[in-house]
């Protein structure tokens, strides 16, 4: 299994973490995945990692 890598550092959550918040909770926005898990509230350095993941998932 490959390693899970850290998407906000800022909040330590890991790229697997927010993608199953983003599908469970059926985040549609940066904005809303910050509200559920904290991340991209910090330096928002990872918010477009972030979008990446939105973009990926609701295709």
């Amino acid at each position: 299994m490959a390693e899970d890598k850290t998407l906000c550092f800022c909040m330590g959550l890991t790229e697997s973490e927010v993608r199953e918040a983003i599908i469970s909770k059926k985040l549609k926005t940066v904005e809303e995945v910050g509200e559920a898990t904290k991340a991209g509230t910090g330096c928002g350095g990872c918010q477009p990692n972030i979008q990446k993941l939105l973009d990926e998932i609701n295709k």
